[in-house]
């Protein structure tokens, strides 16, 4: 699994922490003119030459220790239906309809993963390199779409491309504002659950189960 960081220059202090925090070396794709989607493609293209995954995770993100040896691990046990591998998103936010979403399917359960039809949050993606160029040449026609995080998950969910989730959350937002206006406060800026900063991925184990939660629209 190859590595690199989406960054904005006003989140530039945070950037060499969690490069240092990464077990892998991570290549710094810089935002350049203001523009999540032109950012967010740059780092998706940034794969390594024989990477069969990559992971975009941006600047304001905090990851738990081993996180790419711990990820390349838990790949392990994400199937591969008709031979697509399994994107994972490495976040599950705390949104209010996302509590509620967790409670109902979930309940005491617990699971190793969450399995979705979309990607919801963009701070932590592993995105199987083989889907990328398609990915990129879709987004790149449907402007419409700001999010660099939702126009993937519209074209995985057209795609029908199951997205799972570790659960917990191996990353989270550091407690910042995000940089597009109008977003939620930094208190529900972080994950539902999330291992730890502290924690290792290695230890974490992948077989509990999954559990399957149908699509929803993040409007809080």
């Amino acid at each position: 699994m190859s590595v690199a960081v989406m960054a904005h220059r006003k989140r530039e202090k945070f950037v060499p922490g969690l490069v240092a925090s990464l077990d892998r070396p991570a290549k710094g794709v810089w935002d350049q003119k203001n523009d999540r989607w032109d950012t967010g493609r740059r780092a998706m293209l940034a794969y390594e030459s024989g990477a069969t995954h990559h992971l975009v995770i941006q600047d304001d993100a905090v990851v738990c220790r081993n996180l790419v040896a711990g990820v390349e691990r838990a790949l392990t046990r994400v199937p591969a239906p008709h031979g697509t591998p399994t994107p994972l998103c490495l976040y599950a936010g705390r949104v209010k309809r996302f509590r509620s979403v967790v409670r109902r399917h979930v309940g005491s359960r617990r699971p190793s993963w969450l399995a979705m039809p979309s990607i919801y949050w963009g701070v932590g993606v592993v995105m199987p390199v083989q889907l990328i160029s398609e990915l990129i040449r879709w987004g790149d026609q449907h402007p419409e779409v700001a999010n660099y995080d939702y126009r993937m998950g519209q074209w995985l969910r057209q795609q029908g491309v199951e997205v799972w989730y570790p659960w917990p959350s191996l990353v989270d937002h550091r407690h910042s504002p995000s940089l597009v206006e109008g977003r939620s406060s930094a208190a529900s800026r972080h994950a539902h659950s999330f291992i730890g900063a502290n924690a290792s991925a290695l230890s974490h184990r992948w077989n509990r189960g999954v559990v399957r939660i149908p699509h929803w629209k993040d409007d809080t």
